[in-house]
């Protein structure tokens, strides 16, 4: 109830008319700092998407050369990765809360909604590389 109070504008903003007005911006300092800890910076990243996680918050995926990064996957400050080569299928669509995405593996299935539409397809097309590899 207190995100929905802090964030209430913008989860309404998507829940209405299916746009996340955070989704194509820059990344916090709190999410830039846990990726330094990976060594990893947004800035070199393949791809990059900003949204909202499902019963969540805020999500964050990054991918490298030869990682998925997920930060608020399974709560606000988790950090979970995945190696390219664990991606079986990978998907975007246009659905009721704007653009989503989702990712599938071998053991489970991720998904982020609200995300924007450019950012979608170039983290679905460099992942797709790397399930035909």
């Amino acid at each position: 109830m207190l995100n929905s109070l802090i964030h209430g504008e913008a989860l309404m903003e998507i829940l209405i008319e299916g746009a996340n007005p955070y989704a194509d911006g820059p990344l916090t300092e709190g999410e830039q700092s846990r990726l330094q800890a990976l060594g990893l910076r947004a800035d070199q990243a393949q791809a990059m998407a900003i949204g909202r996680v499902v019963q969540g918050g805020r999500g964050v995926w990054v991918l490298d050369e030869n990682r998925l990064v997920m930060l608020g996957q399974r709560d606000r400050m988790s950090v979970d990765s995945l190696p390219r080569s664990a991606v079986q299928r990978v998907e975007a669509e246009r659905g009721r809360y704007g653009h989503t995405v989702r990712v599938h593996t071998a053991q489970a299935r991720y998904a982020m909604y609200a995300v924007d539409p450019a950012r979608a397809q170039a983290l679905v097309d460099a992942l797709q590389q790397a399930v035909a590899a």
